[in-house]
Parts: C-alpha cells; sequence; structure tokens
C-alpha cells in the first residue's frame, strides 16, 4: 500500500487548504459556506449524488467548532440511542452531522426537531436522495437544503493529475516512465469520464492502478471498479428488480431487492419505484396493488430497518405475482401526442363550451340519466376526431379487474 489511509481521504481538503475543492462544491464554499462560520447560520441539508463533495463541505464547516464541538453520525449504523447522546453532548452550540439522512425513520427524524427548533445544536447532513422525497415536511421546514452538483469531467481530470503528481511525488520508483505516461495518456481520461463526477470513485480507480503491478490487469481494474460501482449505483439491481415484476418472478424480484440493499442501495427508493410500478405495469388491472405498495412505503418508514426489509418484500412479491396491464402508460402517451399534435402557442385546444360554463343549459348531468350515464361528446373536435381515426387511448386489457373495465365501456360506448 501506498499510505494507509485512502487516496480520496488523504487528499479530501481540510479547512486549512480548502482550494483542494472542486466544481460546483467549491463554488459553495467560496460563494456562501465560508461564511457559515462567521455568523450566517442555518441547519443545512446537503443533497447530491455520491463522491460530489457533500462530507467535505460538512468537514470543512465542523473545522470551525474544534474537535469537541462536532460530532459526525451515520444514519447506516447509527440509531435513537446515539442521536439522544451526541445531542446531549453538543447542547451549547456545536454541530451534528448527519450522513445518508435519508435513511432515518421519520421517528428518528422527530427527535431532531426540538434541537432544530431551539438552535441547541446546528444539524449538517448530507443525502443522495431527494430531500422533500425523504424527509419529513416537519424537519424540511427547519432546513436549508443546498443542492451540490457533480464536478465537470475536466475538473475530475484536472485532480487526478494532481494526485498522480502527488503519488509520484511521495513514491517515486514504484511507477515506470511508460507506465506512466499511460496511466496520463490513456486511463486518466476514462475514469475522469465514467466515473460521472464520484471524485471518490475516480481516486479509488487511480489509487488502484498506481498499486497494480502487473501491467496487463490496468484494464480489468478500472473496468472492474466501474462495474462495481455500477451495481451500488441507483439504477442496476433497481432496474433488475423492476424488470423481474413486471415477467412476473417474484424470487429473481426479490433477490436484486435485496442484492440492491446489501450494495448500499436506499430501501425507500425501491419501495418509491414499488409505487410507481404499481400504476405504471399493474394499473387497473389490480387496483389494490398501489394501496399495498403505498402501506408498504408508510410501513417502512415507520419501522425502518432491519425490519423494514419485510414490506419491501410483500410489496415486491405481490407487485410480481399481480396480473399486469401498462394500459394507463400508453393511453397517457396517446393523449399526449395529440395533445403535441393539435396544440400550439398560438392555438390551445380548448374544452367544449358545455364543459367550462357552469350551469349551462347545454350541459347534460349523467346523473339525471339512467346508469348514471349519457352519450356526450367531451373531447374538442380535432382530437375527437383523432380518436376517431386512431382509436381511443384508453383500452383496457383482458386482465384482472381491467377486463371488467373493459367491458363497461364497451357497452357504454358501443355504437
Amino acid at each position: 500500500m501506498f499510505q494507509k489511509s485512502p487516496l480520496a481521504d488523504v487528499l479530501r481538503p481540510d479547512v486549512h487548504s480548502p482550494s483542494g475543492l472542486i466544481g460546483h462544491a467549491k463554488k459553495l464554499w467560496e460563494r456562501d459556506l465560508n461564511q457559515w462560520s462567521t455568523g450566517r447560520r442555518a441547519h443545512l441539508v446537503f443533497w447530491g449524488p455520491p463522491g460530489c463533495g457533500k462530507t467535505t463541505l460538512a468537514l470543512l464547516l465542523g473545522a470551525s467548532q474544534g474537535r469537541n464541538g462536532f460530532r459526525q453520525l451515520s444514519a447506516v449504523r447509527d440509531g435513537m440511542g446515539e442521536i439522544k447522546k451526541a445531542l446531549e453532548v453538543l447542547d451549547g452550540g456545536g454541530i451534528l452531522f448527519i450522513d445518508e439522512i435519508h435513511r432515518l425513520t421519520r421517528p428518528q427524524q422527530d427527535l431532531l426537531l426540538p434541537t432544530l427548533e431551539s438552535g441547541a445544536c446546528w444539524l449538517i447532513a448530507a443525502t443522495t436522495e431527494n430531500p422533500s422525497a425523504v424527509l419529513s415536511p416537519a424537519l424540511l421546514s427547519r432546513v436549508r437544503t443546498v443542492r451540490v452538483h457533480p464536478p465537470k469531467s475536466e475538473e475530475v481530470l484536472n485532480l487526478l493529475e494532481r494526485a498522480l503528481s502527488r503519488q509520484l511525488e511521495s513514491f517515486p520508483e514504484l511507477l515506470s516512465e511508460e507506465k506512466i505516461l499511460r496511466l496520463r495518456e490513456q486511463w486518466l481520461p476514462v475514469i475522469a469520464t465514467r466515473s460521472d463526477g464520484d471524485v471518490r470513485l475516480a481516486l479509488n480507480i487511480l489509487e488502484g492502478l498506481t498499486e497494480a503491478q502487473a501491467e496487463e490487469t490496468e484494464h480489468d481494474l478500472v473496468s472492474g471498479q466501474l462495474r462495481a460501482w455500477t451495481s451500488k449505483s441507483h439504477y442496476d439491481y433497481a432496474s433488475a428488480m423492476i424488470k423481474s415484476m413486471r415477467g412476473s418472478d417474484p424470487d429473481a424480484a426479490l433477490f436484486y431487492a435485496h442484492a440492491a440493499i446489501e450494495s448500499g442501495e436506499d430501501p425507500l427508493f425501491l419501495l418509491r419505484r414499488c409505487v410507481i410500478f404499481a400504476s405504471e405495469d399493474v394499473g387497473n388491472s389490480d387496483p389494490a396493488a398501489l394501496r399495498i405498495a403505498l402501506d408498504c412505503f408508510e410501513a417502512f418508514q415507520r419501522v425502518g430497518m432491519p425490519e423494514g426489509k419485510y414490506p419491501l418484500a410483500q410489496a415486491v412479491c405481490y407487485l410480481s405475482a399481480t396480473t399486469k396491464s401498462n394500459r394507463l402508460l400508453q393511453a397517457l402517451n396517446s393523449v399526449s401526442n395529440w395533445w403535441s399534435a393539435e396544440s400550439t402557442d398560438k392555438n390551445r385546444v380548448a374544452p367544449p363550451e358545455q364543459l367550462v360554463l357552469k350551469g349551462h343549459e347545454r350541459y347534460r348531468y349523467p346523473h339525471d340519466f339512467a346508469g348514471s350515464f349519457v352519450r356526450e361528446q367531451y373531447l374538442p373536435d380535432a382530437i375527437e376526431q383523432r380518436r376517431c381515426q386512431q382509436g381511443a387511448a384508453y383500452q383496457p386489457s383482458d386482465s384482472g379487474f381491467e377486463a371488467r373495465l373493459k367491458e363497461r365501456l364497451k357497452s357504454l360506448w358501443s355504437r
């Protein structure tokens, strides 16, 4: 090993040399955050993708408090007891930093509210999830959300160049000139581009390359670490889980849900995908699917991990096993095309007159008729013409409850 600590930690900027910051994180520090310690304080939640500088910004702010005025927790490993203890120690104006705050349950989030309200200490948190989707409204109203965007590939490349130079200064005998040239010309641009703004990932790959002894391992090392990162990012195991649910294989879907969590995925992200799936891929074929997905989502918020894996498993298995229909998706696509084809900035298609004038004598109230139905044209003329030419936008399938809707619509509108 070149050093006991990972290269990403060795090169992490500190309060004495914040110039090591890059990208949007650097702009935030220079424009707003370095004034935080001088009095313009607020509770902060940094929101952004992995490796964009959220933790570094929090540590820079915490450095102004000294060792005894700063406590760092992780919602992955720390629970109620650790949060309570930290709040007691910091009562008097210190900083509590909570990483991965989106993993806190609602009761754990509520535990922070009195401290946030009184200002007994300052909360700084980091999350990869949209705060409005994962934090309680009460917590959101008391914090300032700061979006941290990932650095550009050229900024990551410049950092990799500096990191390689530092490695060469510290260990000049361990890299041949040929390998140094190959790193600079071949691998650093690849890492900078494919790491997708994740500085930590980029530095970890560089560290692995500089330590590798066999030259033929370079390609496998870069590809392997990029694949490992991808499998831990949002859309790999989650995508496989969704495709397995769509394919009605509960075993596969549950396996990928478990694999995603083991790789660091937030279970609430998976449950949000289940809620979307319940409408997009199940829809009116089984109207109960959406209610079950929402109930499982709420149950997880109440109990957290590890017990929260049970409602997640319930949602995944039910959605996999039930009937499927994507007719809502198709209907949305159809009406979107109708709108795009007939509506312009100067000409917005409007509803028929009888639908927009209250009490208009031309409007026929369906409940005044047998079966609460009366044949009427509800679409604008131009759109109605398109429907006649192309067919109805919503065409229920023959699957599950949707088959009953199909029969009802057919009986009402058949000519």
